[in-house]
C-alpha cells in the first residue's frame, strides 16, 4: 500500500517535551518484563521509540515524508515459538535440556570414539526415534498456532487513502492509518475515534476479550473535533500521546489541529477504541491507528505463556538424578575390580595372555568409557516419549468425555495442554473467579425498598411484605411511580434497532433486485455527520436499490439492500464480493435507514400517504387491511424513537421505516431468526381484529366463571406482549444490573423506548386487569426527558448519575450506585429514610443479592451553570483532569433525596455449591477472587458453599498500614491456633490486599493458607495474579489452579500451575488461553475428581515401572561381570539391546497408563476423600521408588542365577544332547527378563480387560517371533546367537526353567498384594521426610507479634 509518507519505518517520531508535558505516572506502575519485551520488539522492527520517558508523535493519515519507506507487519500479532530457520536449532536444544536426552546423546558419541563393547546403532536409533517423536509433535503444535496467528494477520482491513477506501490485510497497519470500522467488527488495532455516524458522535462497543464484559459500552468523538472531508481528513493535525502501556481504563494524548488555529483537544480512554473491542448499534466508524500489533493494549495485557511443567517431572528428574549417581557408582566399582584382576588374577591365567597395561590414559578411557557404555540403559530413553503418548491420548480421552460435554452450545472438554494432565490431581489451592464462574453472570431484579416499605417483585406486579397485596402500575403511589420511573432514566442502557423479522424479509427479497448494486461511499459519513444537526434524512447522490415487503404492523414499507462488508475484499487479490449499504435516516445510536423505492420493484409496489409527523418523513402504504391493526398496547416493536413506534391512531396513514440489515461479518448469526412468511395473523397471537366482539366478550356476567377465565387470559397474554416487547427492543446495558433493572420497569408497565438524540422516551402501559375496559380506548401515555449529562460510573466513584429536564422545564439529577457512597450524600431530611432502606439492605445482603441505592432532586437553573461552567473547565486541563471532574461530580451530587433501593439476584451457576463442597472434601482450599463488594461476595460465597456456614468469619476491610494488616493477622492466627477444629474464613478487600502484597506478603500468606476459604473482593486483574504468584512462592510447594470465564481472569489463568477456562457470556479469551476449557463450572468436579486421579496413578505407576523394568534388564548385566573377569562384555546381543525399550515392554504399560483405574468413577465422584490419596506426588515419593527397585533386583537375581545354576550344573539342555551355547545363555536371560516385566505389570495393574491382556501376550510374542526370525539368518554382526533360540524352544528343561522363574519372582509380589488386602494394611512411611517435620513444628511456630 502506498501511504502518504510515512516516517522512518513505523510513522511515530520521537519528541521530547521540554515544555509542561511530562512522564506520566503509569510509567513508574508498568511491570518491568512487559516493558521489556514491548521495547525489545519495538527495536526489532525498528522504530525509534525506544525509552519509556518519551511520547509518541503520530501524523494523522500517515507522515507526509514519502522517500522514507514503510516497514511491513507492524500490525502482526506472534504467538508462534519457532520459524523454519529456528526450529531445528532451538528445538533440539529445548529436548537436549532433559537429562535422558542428553545423557544418550553423549553415550553415543563416547560409543561412537572407542571401541564399543555393543553397537553404537543401540543408543543412536532410541534416540533419534525419541527425538523425531517429540519434535513431531512440537512442530505440529507450532503450526497450529501460526494458522491461528494468520486467520488475525491476514484478516481485510479498510482503510482510507487518498480519500477513497483502500483494502490490505491487518499485518499491513501502521501507526497513522485511517481506519474503518463497521458494526459488528473487530477493532483491527488501537484507535483514536475520528468519526462516526452517530449524530452525537458516540461508539459502542463491547470488550469481551478485553476485561470479560459483554455489556455494552461507550466512547465519544473528541470534542470540539472539526467535521472536514474525508479526502482532507489526513490534514487533521498530529496526536501526541503516551507509550503504550497495560492499564485498559486510561489514556493521555492530545490532538494538535493543523491550520492557523492551533488549537490543542484533550484526549482521554473514552476516545480510543481498543484491538479486541468490537463495535455494536454503529454503522460505521473512522479511527486513527494509534498503536498496533504487539503494542496494543491486548497484546501487553497479554503475558508471555511460559512453558508450564508438572511438579511429577520434578521427582522424574530426582530419580533420573539416582540412577545416574548410582551408574557412575557401578561402573567405577566394576572398573577397579577389573584393575584388580588385571593386577592379581590375569597374571596366574596364562592363558589369557598378557594384561593390559593399567596405567596408560587411553586404555584407562576405553576400559572405563565401555562400562559406561554397557550400562546406559539404566536410564530409561523411552520413558519420555511415553509420558509424552500418555499425556497427549489422555487428553483426547478428557475431550471425549461425554460427562464434559454441554449439549445446549455443543462444547465439548477442550484440552490446551496435556503435559499438564496429571497436575490435575495435585492440585492443593483452587482460585476461582466470581461472577461468570460461580454464577451464570444473569441478573434477575427480586426485591426493591421504596419510601421506607419493602416490595417482592412479581413480573408485573409488585407484593406488599407487610400486606401481602399485590399492586399493579395503576395502584402505584407517587413515591412508587417517582421511583421506577428513575429506574427507567437513570442508567446507559442502549436499545438495538433491528428487527430480525425485518432482516428476513429483506435476505428474501433482495434477490428480486434488479440494477448494477452500488457502493455505499465513506463521504457519506461525513455528509451524515455534517448534516445531522439540521436534517433527520440523509440524502445521498447515490441510487440503493430497494424491494418491498410487508410491514410488521401491516403496513408495505420499502426494505433497504444488505451492508457494505469493510472485510470483504474486491481488488485482485481478495475475489469477494462487496456488499451495498443503505442510507442513513435516522440520528441515534441505534438508527434506523431510509430507503428509496425502486421504480420496478417486487409487485410494482409504490410508496404512497407521504406525511410529515413530528418532524419525521413517514412512508405509509394505502393497501392495509383492517385486521393488520394492533391494539394500543401492543405497539412495540424495536426501535429507538417515536417514528418507529406509530400510534394506533397513525398506522392507517403511517408507517415505521424500522432498521433492517443482513447480518454483518464478525457476528455470524447474530441477526438470524426465522423468516417470514405471509403476515396472516396466528390463533391467539399479537395481530388480532379490533371488532366489538371482543369487547362485548369482556363483558360477561358476573355468575359465571368467564370473567376470570378472561383476566388471566388477558395477564396472560399481557406476559407474552411484555416479553416480545423486551425481544424487540432488544435492551443493551453497560452491565447486567442495568440491563435487569429496565427489564423490570417494562414488565412493571414503565417501558424504555430509547433516545431519540438525547431525549429519553419512557412509555406508561398500564395492564389490562380490568376487563370492562376496552382495550384501546386511550392512547398510551409517554414521558420523556432531556438528557444533558451522565456522569459515568466508576470503581472509585462506586455510582452514576444522570441529569435530564423533564417536560415542565425542571432539571432532575438521578443517581444509582452503592449505598456505601449514596447515602452519605443524602440531605439530612431523609435521615429516617436512609435508616429504613439501610436495614432493608442488609436484609437482602443476607439473601445474597445485589443492592444498589437510588436518589434524585432538583437542580436549579444557577446551579446548573455553575455545574457547566466548572465541569468545561476541569475537561480542558491535561493535568488532573480525572479529579477535577470528580469534584465537580460531588459538588452537584449533594443533598439528594433517599427513593430507595434495588435487590437483584446473580444466579449461581448449576451444581456449584455440589462441587464446591466436594473439592473442599477433597483437600482443595477455594480462594475466590472478585471485584465485588465484600457483602454481596459473602452473602454468593454463604449460598454457594465456598465459606462452611459454621465457620467463624474475619474481616479485614481497609488497612492502610503495615501495622495495622499485621494485628489483624495475628488476631486470625491466634484464633485458627486455639480454636483447634474450628473452620475459619477470610475476608479482605483490594485496599487491604494491596498492603498485604506490598508490605507483608509472607505474613499474610502464611496465615491465609491456614484458613477453610479465602474470600478477596474488590480486586483488578493484576491483583488476581499477584495473589497466585505469592501463593506459588510458599515453601509448601502448593499447586494452585485458577478458574475464570473472562479475558480479566487471563493473567490469573496463565499465572497459576494450572488455568482452567470456562466457555461462558463473556467470550472466550479465557478458553483460549487456559490449559483446559470447558462449558460449566461443575464439570469442575469431575475433572479433577476423576480425570485428575487418574491421571496422577497412571503417571505414575508409568515412571515406576519404567524404572524397575531397566534396572532388571541392567542388573542382570551387573551380575553377568562377576563371572567374566569384569571384561565389560555384553549377554545380550545388540538386537535385544535396541528393541528392549522399543517393542518387548512399552505397548503394555502405554495402554495401562491410558486405562488404569483403581476405583470406578463413580466412587471417586462420591468419595472426594480419595482425592488426597495421590496429592503432592505421593506415589512419586522415595518409600515407592525403592520399593520397586528392591524388586527389581530381587527379580534380576533370580531371573540371572536360576539360569546360572541351570547352565552350571549340567548344560547338555538341548534335545540334541549337546551343551547349550554362550549366545543361549543370553537369548534365555533376555526371554525371561521380557516375561518377567510384563506379568508384574499385569500383577500391579487394577483394571484389567480383554485388550490389555492382548497387549502383554502380544509384546511377549514379539519378542519370540522377532528373535525367532533374527536368529535363523547368519549374521555376523554382533553375537552368533544362529539358530540359539530355536534350539531353546525345543528344549523342555527350558520351559521348566522359565516356569520356575516366574513363580519365584512373582510368588513374593501376589503374596504381599493378597495379605495387604486381607489385612486391610495401609501404605506407610519409616521416613519423617519435610511434611511430617513441618507438621511437629507448626505445634510450636510463634505469632508475628
Amino acid at each position: 500500500m502506498n501511504f502518504f509518507g510515512h516516517d522512518y519505518l513505523s510513522g511515530f517520531r520521537r519528541i521530547n517535551h521540554t515544555v509542561t508535558y511530562h512522564t506520566p505516572n503509569w510509567a513508574d506502575q508498568e511491570p518491568q518484563n512487559y516493558l521489556k519485551e514491548t521495547f525489545v520488539w519495538k527495536q526489532r522492527k525498528g522504530s525509534r521509540v525506544s525509552t519509556i520517558n518519551d511520547w509518541l508523535q503520530i501524523q494523522i493519515g500517515g507522515s507526509e515524508d514519502v522517500k522514507k519507506k514503510k516497514p511491513s507487519n507492524q500490525n502482526r500479532i506472534k504467538s508462534t515459538k519457532y520459524t523454519l530457520l529456528t526450529f531445528l536449532p532451538q528445538n533440539l536444544l529445548e529436548q537436549f535440556r532433559r537429562i535422558a536426552n542428553f545423557y544418550f546423546l553423549v553415550m553415543t558419541i563416547i560409543s561412537l570414539l572407542i571401541d564399543s563393547p555393543v553397537s553404537p546403532m543401540t543408543s543412536l536409533l532410541p534416540l533419534v526415534f525419541v527425538i523425531a517423536v517429540t519434535a513431531a509433535k512440537q512442530g505440529y503444535e507450532d503450526i497450529l498456532r501460526f494458522r491461528t496467528d494468520n486467520v488475525v494477520n491476514r484478516s481485510p482491513v479498510t482503510i482510507i487513502k487518498d480519500g477513497a477506501e483502500a483494502i490490505i490485510q491487518s499485518q499491513n497497519v501502521a501507526p497513522g492509518d485511517l481506519i474503518v470500522v463497521e458494526r459488528d467488527c473487530d477493532v483491527p488495532c488501537d484507535l483514536l475515534l475520528l468519526r462516526s455516524t452517530d449524530p452525537h458522535g458516540k461508539c459502542f462497543i463491547t470488550t469481551a476479550n478485553l476485561d470479560g464484559e459483554s455489556n455494552l459500552k461507550t466512547l465519544m468523538v473528541p470534542r470540539e473535533l472539526p467535521t472536514v472531508p474525508i479526502e482532507e481528513m489526513h490534514k487533521l493535525g498530529v496526536i501526541e500521546c503516551e507509550s503504550a502501556g497495560t492499564d485498559l481504563y486510561s489514556f493521555n494524548g492530545k490532538i494538535e489541529l493543523s491550520g492557523g488555529e492551533g488549537r490543542v483537544l484533550p484526549l482521554s480512554a473514552e476516545n480510543v477504541l481498543l484491538r479486541g473491542s468490537r463495535v455494536k448499534n454503529t454503522e460505521c466508524v473512522i479511527g486513527c491507528a494509534i498503536y498496533t500489533g504487539m503494542t496494543t493494549k491486548l497484546q501487553l495485557n497479554s503475558r508471555l505463556t511460559r512453558n508450564k511443567s508438572a511438579s511429577s517431572e520434578t521427582y522424574v528428574n530426582r530419580f533420573l538424578i539416582f540412577i545416574l549417581i548410582a551408574l557412575i557408582a557401578i561402573v567405577t566399582l566394576l572398573y577397579f575390580l577389573k584393575r584388580y584382576n588385571e593386577l592379581f588374577v590375569i597374571p596366574k591365567l596364562t592363558y589369557l595372555g598378557p594384561a593390559a597395561d593399567g596405567y596408560s590414559v587411553k586404555q584407562f578411557l576405553q576400559d572405563y568409557l565401555s562400562f559406561l557404555i554397557l550400562f546406559n540403559y539404566l536410564i530409561p530413553i523411552s520413558l519420555y516419549v511415553t509420558i509424552e503418548l500418555q499425556r497427549v491420548i489422555g487428553g483426547f480421552f478428557m475431550e471425549w468425555d461425554t460427562e464434559l460435554y454441554e449439549k445446549e452450545t455443543d462444547q465439548q472438554c477442550i484440552v490446551n495442554t496435556s503435559n499438564l494432565n496429571e497436575e490435575l490431581g495435585q492440585i492443593n489451592i483452587l482460585f476461582s473467579d466470581k461472577t461468570g464462574t460461580l454464577t451464570k453472570n444473569e441478573m434477575n431484579f427480586q426485591q426493591c425498598s421504596i419510601a421506607g416499605h419493602k416490595y417482592t417483585y412479581k413480573k408485573t406486579r409488585l407484593e406488599d411484605e407487610e400486606t401481602k397485596a399485590l399492586i399493579d402500575i395503576n395502584k402505584f403511589s407517587i413515591d412508587q411511580k417517582v421511583f421506577f420511573q428513575a429506574l427507567a432514566i437513570c442508567h446507559t442502557v442502549q436499545v438495538a434497532s433491528s428487527t430480525p423479522a425485518d432482516e428476513q424479509v429483506t435476505n428474501k427479497n433482495e434477490s428480486n433486485k434488479s440494477g448494477p448494486p452500488e457502493m455505499y461511499s465513506i463521504t457519506d459519513i461525513t455528509e451524515e455527520s455534517h448534516n445531522s444537526s439540521q436534517h433527520s434524512e440523509l440524502n445521498v447522490s447515490h441510487t440503493i436499490d430497494t424491494s418491498i415487503s410487508v410491514h410488521p404492523n401491516g403496513v408495505n414499507a420499502p426494505v433497504s439492500s444488505s451492508d457494505v462488508n469493510p472485510l470483504l475484499i474486491g481488488d485482485d487479490s481478495y475475489q469477494v464480493e462487496r456488499r451495498k449499504r443503505p442510507q442513513v435516516v435516522k440520528r441515534s445510536p441505534n438508527f434506523a435507514r431510509s430507503n428509496k423505492v425502486h421504480s420496478a420493484g417486487v409487485g410494482e409496489a409504490t410508496a404512497g400517504n407521504t406525511t410529515e409527523q413530528n418532524g419525521h418523513s413517514m412512508v405509509g402504504s394505502p393497501m392495509q387491511s383492517p385486521h393488520m391493526v394492533r391494539p394500543i398496547s401492543l405497539q412495540f416493536q424495536r426501535s429507538t424513537s417515536e417514528r418507529d413506534l406509530p400510534q394506533f391512531g397513525e398506522a392507517n396513514s403511517a408507517a415505521a421505516l424500522g432498521h433492517r440489515r443482513a447480518h454483518s461479518y464478525g457476528a455470524p448469526n447474530a441477526y438470524l431468526s426465522n423468516p417470514v412468511g405471509n403476515m396472516t395473523p396466528p390463533v391467539g397471537g399479537l395481530f388480532r381484529t379490533a371488532s366489538t366482539t371482543s369487547r362485548e366478550s369482556y363483558a360477561a356476567p358476573t355468575f359465571t366463571r368467564q370473567p376470570t377465565i378472561l383476566i388471566r387470559a388477558e395477564s396472560q397474554r399481557r406476559k407474552n406482549e411484555i416479553q416480545q416487547t423486551l425481544c424487540s427492543l432488544d435492551y443493551q446495558a453497560s452491565s447486567p444490573d442495568e440491563n435487569a433493572l429496565v427489564e423490570a420497569c417494562a414488565n412493571l408497565g414503565f417501558v424504555y423506548i430509547g433516545d431519540d438524540g438525547e431525549v429519553l422516551r419512557v412509555r406508561i402501559v398500564p395492564p389490562h386487569l380490568d376487563y370492562k375496559r376496552p382495550i384501546n380506548s386511550n392512547k398510551p401515555k409517554e414521558d420523556c426527558f432531556y438528557r444533558l449529562h451522565v456522569l459515568e460510573f466508576t470503581s472509585d466513584r462506586k455510582r452514576m448519575s444522570v441529569i435530564v429536564r423533564d417536560e415542565a422545564g425542571r432539571k432532575w439529577i438521578y443517581t444509582k450506585g452503592a449505598e456505601s457512597y449514596v447515602f452519605p450524600l443524602c440531605a439530612n431530611s431523609s435521615a429516617m429514610m436512609v435508616s429504613k432502606t439501610d436495614n432493608h439492605i442488609s436484609d437482602f445482603a443476607r439473601l445474597g443479592l445485589r443492592t444498589l441505592a437510588i436518589a434524585r432532586r432538583e437542580i436549579s437553573e444557577t446551579e446548573y451553570q455553575e455545574f457547566i461552567s466548572s465541569l468545561a473547565q476541569a475537561n480542558s486541563s491535561l493535568e488532573n483532569r480525572k479529579q477535577l471532574c470528580e469534584e465537580c461530580y460531588s459538588k452537584i451530587e449533594s443533598d439528594l433525596d433517599l427513593l430507595g433501593a434495588t435487590a437483584v439476584e446473580d444466579a449461581l451457576q448449576d451444581d456449584v455449591a455440589d462441587t464446591l463442597v466436594s473439592l473442599q472434601a477433597a483437600g482443595i482450599k477455594i480462594w475466590v477472587l472478585t471485584g465485588d463488594k465484600v457483602e454481596t461476595a459473602l452473602n454468593i460465597a454463604l449460598s454457594c458453599g465456598h465459606i462452611p456456614p459454621d465457620a467463624k468469619k474475619y474481616i479485614i476491610l481497609e488497612c492502610k498500614s503495615r501495622d495495622d494488616l499485621l494485628i489483624h493477622l495475628n488476631v486470625l492466627e491466634r484464633e485458627i491456633v486455639f480454636g483447634i477444629g474450628q473452620e475459619c474464613a477470610l475476608l479482605i478487600d483490594g485496599k487491604s490486599l494491596a498492603v498485604a502484597l506490598a508490605e507483608a506478603p509472607k505474613e499474610f500468606r502464611d496465615v491465609a493458607v491456614k484458613c477453610t476459604a479465602v474470600l478477596c473482593c474488590r480486586l483488578s486483574p493484576l491483583q488476581k495474579s499477584e495473589v497466585v504468584a505469592l501463593i506459588k512462592s510458599s515453601n509448601e510447594n502448593y499447586n494452585t489452579a485458577s478458574i475464570g470465564d473472562g479475558a480479566n481472569d487471563v493473567s490469573m489463568i496463565q499465572e497459576a500451575h494450572v488455568g482452567i477456562g470456562i466457555m461462558g457470556r463473556e467470550g472466550r479469551q479465557a478458553a483460549r488461553c487456559a490449559d483446559f476449557a470447558f462449558a460449566k463450572f461443575c464439570m469442575l468436579k469431575r475433572l479433577l475428581l476423576v480425570h485428575g486421579h487418574y491421571h496422577s496413578v497412571r503417571l505414575s505407576f508409568l515412571v515406576l515401572y519404567f524404572f524397575y523394568k531397566n534396572i532388571v534388564f541392567m542388573g542382570i548385566m551387573f551380575l553377568f561381570q562377576f563371572h567374566t573377569l569384569f571384561s565389560s562384555s555384553s549377554v545380550y546381543d545388540s538386537l535385544f539391546l535396541t528393541l528392549y525399550n522399543v517393542i518387548y515392554t512399552s505397548l503394555p504399560i502405554l495402554f495401562i497408563s491410558l486405562t488404569e483405574k483403581p476405583y470406578t468413577e463413580e466412587t471417586l465422584m462420591q468419595t472426594p476423600k480419595l482425592y488426597r490419596k495421590n496429592t503432592d506426588n505421593k506415589q512419586l515419593h522415595w518409600p515407592y521408588f525403592l520399593l520397586w527397585t528392591l524388586f527389581a533386583v530381587y527379580h534380576a537375581l533370580i531371573i540371572f542365577y536360576f539360569a546360572y545354576c541351570v547352565f552350571s550344573f549340567n548344560n547338555v539342555i538341548l534335545n540334541g544332547g549337546q551343551t547349550a551355547a554362550f549366545s543361549c545363555f543370553g537369548t534365555l536371560l533376555i526371554w525371561g527378563v521380557v516375561i518377567i516385566v510384563n506379568l508384574k505389570l499385569w500383577l500391579e495393574s487394577m483394571y484389567l480387560s480383554y485388550w490389555y491382556i492382548a497387549t502383554i501376550v502380544i509384546s511377549i510374542l514379539a519378542f519370540m517371533v522377532t528373535t525367532v526370525i533374527y536368529n535363523v539368518i547368519n549374521l555376523d554382526y554382533d553375537t552368533d546367537i544362529y539358530w540359539a533360540y530355536n534350539n531353546l524352544l525345543a528344549s523342555l528343561p527350558v520351559w521348566l526353567y522359565i516356569l520356575l522363574t516366574i513363580v519365584a519372582c512373582l510368588l513374593p509380589d501376589f503374596t504381599l498384594r493378597m495379605l495387604k488386602r486381607a489385612l486391610k494394611i495401609k501404605g506407610f512411611s519409616i521416613f519423617p521426610g519435610k511434611q511430617r517435620k513441618r507438621e511437629m513444628r507448626k505445634k510450636f511456630e510463634s505469632t508475628y507479634l
